[in-house]
């Protein structure tokens, strides 16, 4: 499983950080850190994510 985070320009926005599994994303983060914790996260290191909606997606990936 390869994890990898991307920083994207949206369209006359800010720039977001897309993490991606194997090709395909499956999250969106505002800033870097929070992009490095979702990555830690789904490779099973100990991350701090607050979000329950967010870690429950997240261990569909997992499992």
């Amino acid at each position: 499983m390869e994890v990898t985070v991307t920083r994207v320009k949206k369209y006359n926005a800010t720039w977001n950080n897309v993490v991606t599994v194997d090709g395909v994303p499956v999250a969106i983060a505002k800033s870097a850190h929070r992009a490095g914790q979702i990555a830690a996260y789904i490779q099973g290191m100990p991350a701090d994510i607050n979000d329950l909606w967010l870690q429950r997606e997240l261990r569909k990936l997992i499992h």
